[in-house]
């Protein structure tokens, strides 16, 4: 027996197919793990470009709301200047027939004078007539683009946020694993006058009009023309004149309706500007169970790789549910240097990604005032450096002006 047992022990006969056995099975679970840990980054990497689109999808709805309030203004403005321009024609009218009248008091002109008013008084009724007719047009067109302007400001919001739930959960490019998604705020922005919507708010009425006048005259003084340069200016001063006087019969509050701005601020009396919480879209993706399609097998790989079982729930594994979600932030914006006054009078609104942050209003008022009165005490730095991780992760810092 003694023989037997030391030559058993001395047997070198197997010894590499048993080092084989344990590195095959460790380059299986190698493998494995590698499969596993590139379906994760592809899932990743698909819920993060849904979420990317969807925060842009609600953006680019956003844009197009502003571009179409800033069509609807155009609009209000070109009938209100029809109407201003008949009245400033018909006060234009009733001023030289007044002069008329005066001269036919006089001896040499009184002939002259009452052939022109004969004349002039039948134009002035018609243009009086006209302008009536065009008022009530306007009356009329105005009130429907008051209900348009009212439309899209509360209804853009609703469908960027059918939008954006098309382009996370509805497009092939990212289901799976897209299940689902959302963006805020559902209903728009906090507006000063209450409720929600595109940050927007009601101007006043003669600013309908002064654009008109202004335009107008600066137009007539400015056109290219052999009448010399004095007598151009003389009558884009004359025109301007009459427009202002024409105003007064035409930008009325039952005649037209005012045009809109971008809100100018808060409730609390802060200042809105670009890059606030006001134009920011925040969109959340939510992923399907990795246990579903082909990424069972990268994910089941994962925890067989890790010691343990193909139904077991490891440690490592619980993390997968925060792996479903995804997060992303664009922001709609006004692409041009022009006055914030101009913002609603140009088609320059475009949408664009931006790095998430944390809502300013996500947090707690007590955090806030804390990081106020750590600003001033030098025993509070570590307080104070939390402060601003907060601050970097809020959007309270503006973007651009």
């Amino acid at each position: 027996m003694q023989p037997k047992q030391a030559g058993l022990i001395e047997e070198r006969k197997g010894a590499m197919m048993l080092m084989s056995l344990f590195m095959a099975l460790l380059l299986i679970g190698a493998l494995y793990y590698i499969l596993g840990v590139g379906d994760a980054v592809i899932y990743r990497r698909i819920m993060q470009d849904g979420a990317d689109a969807g925060a842009y999808a609600a953006s680019v709805m956003g844009a197009k709301g502003m571009n179409l309030h800033v069509l609807l203004n155009v609009v209000m403005a070109v009938t209100a200047g029809i109407l201003l321009v008949i009245r400033s024609v018909e006060v234009l009218l009733e001023i030289v027939i007044g002069i008329l009248y005066g001269l036919v008091a006089t001896v040499v002109l009184a002939a002259k004078a009452s052939a022109l008013i004969a004349v002039l008084n039948p134009v002035e009724s018609t243009v009086e007539r006209v302008g009536d007719a065009v008022e009530q047009f306007v009356r009329v067109a105005h009130e429907a683009l008051d209900v348009a302007h009212k439309a899209v400001q509360h209804g853009y919001p609703l469908l960027a946020e059918a939008r954006a739930v098309d382009a996370m959960a509805f497009q092939a490019a990212y289901d799976p694993p897209v299940a689902g998604g959302f963006v805020v705020p559902l209903l728009g922005s906090r507006l000063p006058s209450g409720g929600r919507g595109l940050p927007i708010e009601e101007q006043d009425v003669g600013i309908l009009c002064d654009r008109v006048s202004d335009g107008l005259s600066n137009r007539l003084s400015n056109v290219s023309s052999k009448v010399p340069r004095w007598l151009l200016r003389f009558l884009g001063g004359v025109v301007g004149q009459a427009l202002r006087l024409g105003k007064r019969r035409t930008c009325a509050d039952e005649v037209v309706e005012p045009p809109r701005r971008v809100i100018e601020n808060r409730r609390d009396g802060t200042q809105v500007w670009l890059g606030h919480e006001e134009f920011q879209y925040r969109a959340y993706a939510i992923g399907r169970d990795p246990h579903e399609n082909h990424w069972q097998h990268g994910e089941r790989g994962v925890r067989i790789a890790q010691g343990g079982e193909a139904h077991g729930r490891n440690a490592a594994h619980q993390a997968h549910v925060v792996g479903r979600l995804a997060f992303a932030q664009a922001e709609y914006y006004f692409d041009g240097t022009e006055h914030k006054a101009e913002w609603l009078w140009k088609q320059k609104w475009r949408a664009r990604l931006r790095r998430f942050r944390i809502s300013r209003n996500w947090i707690p008022s007590g955090l806030l005032s804390a990081c106020a009165g750590a600003r001033g005490g030098a025993s509070l730095d570590g307080l104070a450096g939390l402060c601003d991780v907060a601050r970097d992760f809020s959007i309270n810092a503006v973007s651009a002006h």
